[in-house]
Formats: C-alpha cells, structure tokens, sequence
C-alpha cells in the first residue's frame, strides 16, 4: 500500500491561525491576524517587532457559499449588505470565473476573512504579500502559514488520498480541505513540480 493521506475538513485553517506576510519595513515575516472581539486586523513581525492595526471594510458583512458547476469546487465569497436579496446569491468562482448561485449565511457574518479572500498574492486587509509564495507555470502558488504550507505538500506528495471513516459525523460536512485548491494543484503532471516548489519555500526562515 502507498504513503496514504488522510485530507482535513474544509475550514481546518481558520483566519485565527494567522497569514504569514513580508513584512514592508524589515522583509521579514510578519502575521496578520483578525481580532474577532475586537473587530481589528493586526499585523505584528518577527524580526523588527513593528505592530500595526487596521478596521476592515464593513461593507462586506455577508457570507456566501456555493459550488462551481465547471469544477466541482466548493468556495466561500463575501458579498455587500445591500446586494444581498434573500438567501439565493449570484457569485463567480474565483478559479474559473463562472457565475452559479450560493447561499447566503443567516444574518450577519463577522468581519473577518475566508481563504478565497487571498487573491493576488498578498493579504486581505494589509495587502502585504504572503510570505510563502512562487510562481509556477505561470500561476501564484501560495501557502496562508507554514501549518497550512506542509498540509499542502503533504497532501501532493501522497500517493492515497482519502478521509477517515466518520468524517461527515466528526466535523459536520462531506467538504474536506482538498476542495479549496485549484484543479491544476491537483493535476497528476504537476505533483512532482509542485512538491518540490512547496519543500523550497519550507526553507525559507
């Protein structure tokens, strides 16, 4: 039997655990993470010990789930309160762009930040760029922080990918982490690439 991989559930990198970012006045990396009590974003760096804060946009209050019709691909967008009519909402995927109908979540959402908010290599409220990132066939590969790097070479580099019997039971739903990355991450000719591209940035200090 091969290296087998037991896949994580679909939130198993909440915005709690944090977004390594370069730091903008050292170059070294930095967390940005959201207060949920306080409703802040706080960046804080390792190497020169600066400290920021910053409000989020409050306008992007609501929640939105949905799967793409074209991959297959669960994602979660977020969407201006006073465009969100009932609980049917029009989002694009932000792999393929195509344009399917979500759920919005009951009442208000926390002003925080879901993984398909990290678009264009940097954080969503500093807009630093994350720290582990590369390009790879002419597409941004990143990681959020370096729990979420090696879940991610883990899951590459295994020859078995599965989830554990009573996995719907345990965390309350079918989608495991795996549905979040973009389909050519997963493509069996770029494993190999992709995996040494990951182990690379792993080194990075």
């Amino acid at each position: 039997m091969g290296n087998r991989f037991y896949d994580l559930p679909y939130h198993a990198f909440p915005q709690s655990d944090g977004i390594t970012v370069v730091c903008p006045d050292c170059g070294r990396a930095g967390t940005v993470c959201f207060d949920r009590e306080r409703g802040v974003a706080v960046f804080r760096c390792s190497g020169c010990f600066r400290r920021r804060e910053t409000v989020p946009d409050g306008g992007h209050t609501f929640e939105i789930t949905a799967q793409c019709s074209r991959t297959g691909r669960y994602f979660r967008a977020t969407a201006p309160r006073g465009k969100v009519r009932g609980q049917r909402v029009w989002v694009r995927c932000p792999v393929c762009g195509e344009l399917v109908l979500g759920e919005a979540a009951k009442g208000e959402a926390p002003r925080g930040v879901v993984l398909s908010d990290i678009r264009h290599g940097e954080d969503p409220y500093f807009h630093y760029p994350l720290y582990f990132q590369a390009d790879y066939r002419g597409r941004t590969v990143w990681a959020q922080n370096r729990a979420h790097l090696q879940y991610l070479i883990d899951y590459l580099s295994a020859e078995l990918r599965t989830v554990r019997p009573g996995f719907g039971r345990t965390y309350g739903t079918m989608r495991a982490q795996s549905d979040r990355l973009p389909a050519f991450m997963k493509t069996a000719k770029n494993r190999e690439g992709m995996v040494k591209l990951l182990t690379r940035l792993q080194k990075k200090r």
